[in-house]
C-alpha cells in the first residue's frame, strides 16, 4: 500500500481524505483499503522519510496535505523496477501498471512488463505442473466430488494467470518499437 500512496502523491499532493477517494474511485478495483490502513501507511511512509506534510487551513479546519520527498520518489521508482513477490501478484501488477505512465523510458516499461510476465509464467507453470500431478490421484468415492471440485478451482487459476499473461503481452506489445 505504501507504494501506491507514494505513487499518488507523486501526481498530486493529497490529503488523507483525498487518497481514500483515490483508492475508492479506481484503485479499489485491484487494490482495497480502509481510511485505518490508510492513515497507519502514512505515519510509516512519515517516519521512514518518504513523506512529509504542510498544515493547511480550509474553511477554518485544519488538514494536513501530504508530499512525496525525494527519498519517497526514490523508493517509489525503486519498486517499480523490482520483483513482485508470486503472493501479490495480481494487485501488485495491476499497481504497477497503474502508474507505468509516470515511467518515461519506454525500455523501463518494457522491463517492468516483462518481469511481470514472466512472474505470472513462474505461477501459471506451477500452477499446471499441480494440476498434472493431480490427475492421476486415486480417492476414495466419497471424496471424488470434492477433488473435482477443487481441481475446477486450480483450473480457474490456470485460465486466469493464462488470461493475465495474455493481458501483458499485449500491453508489452502496444508500446512503440525499441529505438536505440
Amino acid at each position: 500500500m505504501e507504494f501506491v500512496i507514494l505513487g499518488l502523491l507523486i501526481l498530486k499532493n493529497q490529503t488523507v481524505y483525498e487518497l481514500n477517494k483515490a483508492f475508492q474511485q479506481g484503485i479499489a478495483l485491484f487494490y482495497s483499503a480502509s481510511y485505518g490502513s490508510l492513515q497507519t501507511a502514512l505515519k510509516k511512509l512519515l517516519q521512514q522519510g518518504d513523506i512529509g506534510y504542510e498544515e493547511q487551513v480550509d474553511r477554518g479546519r485544519n488538514k494536513k496535505v501530504y508530499i512525496i520527498t525525494d527519498k519517497g520518489r526514490g523508493a517509489f521508482y525503486t519498486w517499480m523496477g523490482s520483483e513482485i513477490p508470486t503472493s501479490r501478484l495480481e494487485s501488485t501488477a495491476l499497481a504497477k501498471v497503474f502508474f507505468l505512465g509516470l515511467i518515461e523510458s519506454t525500455q523501463d516499461k518494457r522491463y517492468i512488463l516483462q518481469q511481470i510476465i514472466s512472474q505470472i509464467e513462474k505461477v501459471e507453470n506451477e500452477l499446471q505442473q499441480m494440476d498434472k500431478g493431480l490427475q492421476n490421484v486415486q480417492v476414495p468415492a466419497p471424496y471424488a466430488d470434492i477433488l473435482a471440485y477443487q481441481i475446477k478451482t486450480l483450473d480457474y487459476g490456470i485460465r486466469s494467470h493464462t488470461f493475465a499473461k495474455e493481458w501483458f503481452e499485449a500491453l508489452l506489445a502496444d508500446l512503440p518499437p525499441h529505438t536505440p
